[in-house]
């Protein structure tokens, strides 16, 4: 049974979690470019690569849920909004401005780097998922603010409503995002505004917080529990019914952006829940790919993964790699490389945790008033 922030929390499965996001963000990212065909096997890897936008899906879905979960647990404790505030803030911008700092503000005296400073205040005021046209190399910062808009608003919702009354708000809240990236599809809204813009994309976050409703809800528990097959088979139907309907989720067709976020946003969602719910121990070897501990690793250091890991592939990577083999580059190298990214990205995020980011984690003591 999950019946507390805490407990969702160390169940190391989420860890796992977190870990398959993050290497298929990775993996995304650092393939983003024109590569030149191949007939053999490896031709499936630029379908999956492609895909990887998928994974801040299921980040979007984990960070609704256990946010949601903390919140709810701690509704009744005299610091609430301080307490939560307070740890987010020590979680995220320790790192954050350190590294805004380190490549805006220090590096340019000694080096030209390859981006304009025209649009740096929206990085550091956490509102870049509003415009396409964030620094070089600063482009997947737009989930961090959007996330960070979240934190700010979330509390003020969960604060006085009952998990059940929290969960009706969260299932509306999802229906709203999907119709308003259909109205705005049909108004002619690009494309960024409707993957980026932090409305268009609450009903992952939603829906992940509707799961942790649903396991603070005895009776709905309790049915979840007893109907655990189920829900998952839904949910890969569910995911599999997609497939056609969005062209195998692409998100620069009309489907894929309306319906298909939705769809996703609902399988990560059931997802997260039915791991949460099991404890980790989920079957078909899925308990154990999420257990795994080199996958857990991943998912313990992905918030430094996620920021490292493009800045390293577009300001040493790709300069690199189009010198040495051109605009296109073979997809067997392209897939070597993607592999080299997520392994320097882990190293460059171990080095982060333990060097900066847990000593002010440690910090977190003085805010656990519940």
């Amino acid at each position: 049974m999950v019946g507390a922030s805490a407990s969702s929390r160390q169940i190391p499965a989420l860890d796992g979690i977190r870990g398959v996001a993050i290497f298929w963000v990775v993996l995304h990212n650092a393939t983003a470019m024109e590569l030149a065909t191949s007939s053999r096997w490896l031709h499936l890897f630029p379908l999956l690569a492609s895909r990887g936008w998928i994974g801040v899906q299921l980040f979007f879905a984990l960070s609704g849920f256990l946010i949601t979960a903390g919140l709810l647990d701690s509704q009744q404790t005299p610091h609430y909004f301080r307490d939560f505030y307070a740890k987010r803030a020590l979680r995220i911008l320790p790192l954050y401005y350190a590294v805004l700092f380190a490549l805006l503000v220090v590096l340019p005296r000694f080096i030209v780097l390859p981006h304009s400073r025209e649009h740096e205040a929206l990085l550091w005021l956490f509102i870049g998922n509003y415009t396409p046209s964030l620094p070089y190399g600063f482009g997947h910062f737009w989930s961090l603010a959007l996330e960070e808009q979240f934190y700010l608003v979330w509390p003020l919702v969960v604060w006085r409503l009952t998990p059940r009354r929290l969960l009706t708000a969260c299932l509306w809240i999802a229906v709203g995002a999907l119709l308003l990236r259909c109205v705005l599809a049909a108004y002619g809204a690009d494309s960024w505004t409707l993957y980026a813009n932090t409305a268009c994309r609450m009903d992952a976050l939603a829906l992940g917080a509707a799961g942790a409703c649903v396991l603070r809800i005895p009776d709905l528990r309790a049915i979840a529990r007893q109907r655990q097959a189920d829900v998952a088979a839904a949910a890969l139907l569910v995911f599999l019914l997609g497939i056609p309907l969005t062209h195998v989720y692409d998100n620069s067709h009309l489907a894929g952006e309306t319906l298909g976020y939705t769809l996703l946003a609902l399988c990560s969602a059931v997802f997260v829940m039915w791991i949460a719910l099991l404890g980790g121990h989920a079957p078909y070897g899925v308990g154990w790919l999420l257990n795994w501990l080199p996958l857990r690793s991943c998912g313990k250091y992905s918030y430094g993964m996620y920021v490292f890991h493009n800045l390293l592939h577009k300001l040493v990577g790709e300069p690199w790699i189009i010198a040495r083999f051109g605009k296109l580059p073979p997809l067997p190298i392209v897939f070597v490389y993607g592999l080299v990214v997520f392994l320097v990205s882990y190293l460059v995020a171990f080095c982060s945790y333990h060097g900066l980011e847990k000593h002010f984690l440690k910090l977190k003591r003085f805010f656990d008033s519940g």
